[in-house]
């Protein structure tokens, strides 16, 4: 048979089949360790290859140490680097198992570490550090896609590598990280990404917003469509949502000077701007020896995000906020329409294999019009040949029922298209007090954890609760983005 153009299989695949979320296919390369002189990895049958083909089987703990400019020892072994470490089964690093394989490097202060490993692999030692996986799954499946949609946008954050391990990107524990809940979570949302204007979307989250969220330029700089100030549609009662810290004028002092900021002594704190959502723009500081006028955001990086957990602050008392003042808002419900979609599908009956063209091609896209792939699969199939074997196998696998068919989207009127747009417009204007600190020591009243911007966790939580899908929430806190590949 003659192989079809590429053109006639777009147009096919975008006008005759459904389409739907599929796998990303995608490695990920995350920073563990930097400026080390050695570390430890143990396994089964590890083998280490180098760039000049030189290669070493080795089991049980192996210390690997930098020896020089271009070279790594891997116990008595000494090769070039980058040196790369790969075992059928999961080796630990420093005591911790991780998935995938690792690459060792020199650096300028010493060895560098990185664990190379599947994405949808590497979400599963992120989602049980970044959200409570016992919660409600449709909260647990929204911060799924937001870890997968970060993962994927972060290329190259850290240099050579997309990612590091700690809170500067996305907590990642590897293998002791893991939990059944999460998986399921992860599985469920297979592929899922949020995108803007068909290109990955910037997405932030923070654990709590104590009432309202703020935009990406009020914290950071630089406005970004869909992350603008917004009040919470439900009111919620987190273990940050409020707080108080009494704070010593000396440490702030101390911080202040230990960041090149010399005022002298510090005599008053004052608010001097906030943003529509009540968090602190800009503060004024001033000493014995001068003033200074900083960002809310520096301030609690100087004083410590432990102390400091967001900068929706007050000093020396605590106004009403959104949460005390609710009851003069108009009250929203839940939208009851929604895009009604088939549970995964099930094979009505037995699909004939022996009827599969040869084509490798042709057999793609004959197991995507029987429904074993989705348009989007095979759109991202048709882009990896050297992979047709793969997905034929997988392909197979799901025809003979050994692994499960794809979710197909089910055809949804106009009516149902509009319920699920539906945005509660709550309007909420923050009036929190501008009055200074003084004295020996600062009482900060304080909402939330976090930086504000994007999702809040505890916000999902309840949204969920509330009987909101995980497309729900996500459309509320990043309105006019998409869910998809």
């Amino acid at each position: 048979m003659k192989k079809l153009p590429f053109f006639f299989i777009l147009l096919f695949s975008l006008f005759f089949l459904p389409s739907e979320a599929y796998p990303v296919i995608k490695e990920v390369s995350v920073l563990l360790e930097q400026g080390t002189s050695s570390g430890s990895l143990s396994g089964t049958g590890i083998k280490f290859t180098d760039p000049d083909g030189k290669e070493a089987v080795l089991s049980g703990t192996v210390t690997i140490q930098k020896r020089g400019n271009r070279e790594i020892s891997a116990g008595n072994k000494i090769f070039r680097t980058p040196l790369k470490a790969v075992s059928d089964s999961p080796m630990k690093y420093n005591g911790r198992a991780y998935r995938g394989c690792f690459v060792f490097k020199n650096s300028s202060n010493g060895l560098k570490v990185s664990n190379l490993v599947d994405l949808e692999q590497y979400l599963r030692g992120v989602i049980k550090a970044e959200m409570n996986p016992k919660w409600n799954t449709e909260a647990v499946k929204a911060q799924c896609i937001l870890a997968r949609t970060f993962a994927v946008r972060a290329g190259g954050k850290h240099g050579e590598d997309d990612l590091c391990d700690g809170y500067h990107c996305q907590v990642y524990k590897g293998i002791s990280g893991e939990e059944r809940t999460a998986d399921r979570a992860i599985e469920e949302t297979s592929g899922l990404i949020l995108r803007w204007k068909g290109s990955p979307a910037s997405v932030y989250y923070h654990s709590d917003s104590g009432g309202m969220v703020t935009s990406s330029g009020n914290v950071w700089g630089g406005d970004i469509p869909y992350l603008k100030p917004k009040a919470e549609p439900f009111a919620y009662s987190g273990p940050n949502s409020l707080w108080e810290t009494v704070v010593p004028m000396s440490f702030i002092n101390s911080r202040l000077t230990a960041n090149g900021i010399n005022i002298g002594a510090v005599s008053s704190i004052t608010p001097l701007k906030r943003d529509e959502s009540g968090r602190i723009l800009r503060i004024e500081i001033k000493g014995t020896g001068g003033s200074k006028v900083i960002s809310g955001h520096t301030f609690r990086t100087l004083v410590g995000a432990g102390k400091v957990k967001s900068t929706l602050f007050e000093f020396g008392s605590r106004s009403p906020y959104i949460n005390e003042e609710r009851g003069s808002l108009p009250v929203y419900t839940m939208p009851n329409k929604s895009i009604t979609k088939s549970p995964a599908a099930t094979l009505p009956e037995k699909i004939d294999l022996s009827e599969m063209p040869e084509d490798k091609e042709e057999k793609l896209i004959w197991l995507t019009k029987k429904r074993v792939f989705t348009t989007l699969e095979l759109m991202e199939i048709l882009s990896k040949p050297n992979d047709y074997d793969l997905f034929i196998e997988k392909g197979i696998a799901r025809a003979e029922g050994r692994l499960p068919m794809p979710e197909q989207r089910s055809e949804a009127t106009d009516e149902d298209i509009v319920g699920t747009t539906v945005i509660p417009d709550i309007r909420y204007s923050p009036n929190l007090s501008m009055a200074s600190a003084n004295g020996q020591s600062v009482t900060i009243f304080g909402r939330g954890s976090g930086h504000g911007v994007g999702m809040s966790q505890w916000g999902a939580k309840t949204m969920a609760e509330r009987g909101w899908s995980f497309r729900q929430i996500l459309e509320y806190y990043f309105p006019g983005t998409t869910i998809g590949q």
